[in-house]
């Protein structure tokens, strides 16, 4: 019997950065889910020569679609689901226990009309000054409260130097970024059950792992690989300030 394959690709290199694309699959050579990410994941690791760690065949399930292992339906920046496959969940665990520090990006994608729409959230908050269509990307690293768990703190998950940085690196590079708002519905890196607060949780200190979510737009940004392609190099070049 051939053995199933995993669905994850592991690109080594240094553990100081690791990219994880938890939702790029590729199936039946279309993009899914935050099309395209896998690539900038795999860009950003060539140009920077750090580890990748990218979900080329699970497919984020939505609408009448339900979780399966088998059928490669799961949700792998949800902890639970990423339990699930050891392939995935273990290798980010093992190279952040591993690693002296580790800075772990996961790149995601945010539709354009969302992206539109939370940018007018900012602008009406007086945190941009310009149009909302001119917003690319937003991070997330645990602002605010979560209202799932009634905690009404932040839970940082990086510093706040840092986010800072790369935030004005990516614009700087062509890639208008803002910090979302705590007051935000979404995108904040905030939620208990996804990844990026996983290492908070582990007892983690910003010394050891500080972890980042990046939402990125899609047009001029991952609406073409050479767009991606693109956006890798933006992200790359930030992260060399970190």
């Amino acid at each position: 019997m051939a053995e199933r394959p995993s669905g994850i690709r592991f690109i080594p290199g240094s553990t100081d950065i690791l990219i994880v694309a938890p939702h790029g699959p590729v199936i039946d050579g279309e993009y899914q889910n935050d099309v395209r990410t896998g690539i900038i994941a795999a860009e950003i690791q060539r140009a920077l020569g750090c580890t990748a760690v990218i979900n080329d065949r699970f497919f984020k399930p939505k609408g009448d679609i339900k979780k399966s292992l088998e059928n490669y339906h799961l949700d792998l920046f949800r902890i639970d689901h990423a339990g699930k496959v050891p392939e995935y969940f273990d290798r980010i665990a093992e190279i952040v226990k591993s690693s002296t520090k580790t800075v772990i990006v996961w790149v995601h994608g945010i539709a354009d009309d969302k992206a539109v729409s939370h940018g007018r959230e900012h602008i009406d908050q007086g945190l941009f000054a310009g149009g909302p269509e001119k917003i690319d990307a937003f991070i997330g690293y645990g602002q605010g409260a979560d209202p799932k768990t009634g905690e009404t703190w932040d839970r940082f998950s990086a510093r706040q130097e840092t986010v800072e940085t790369f935030r004005d690196q990516l614009t700087a590079g062509g890639m208008t970024t803002l910090l979302t708002r705590k007051e935000g519905i979404n995108y904040r890196g905030r939620d208990s059950k996804r990844f990026n607060q996983w290492f908070v949780q582990q007892g983690y200190g910003f010394d050891q792992a500080e972890s980042i979510q990046l939402e990125i737009k899609e047009q001029g940004f991952r609406d073409s690989r050479e767009n991606a392609v693109k956006t890798a190099g933006i992200i790359a070049r930030a992260l060399l300030t970190l």
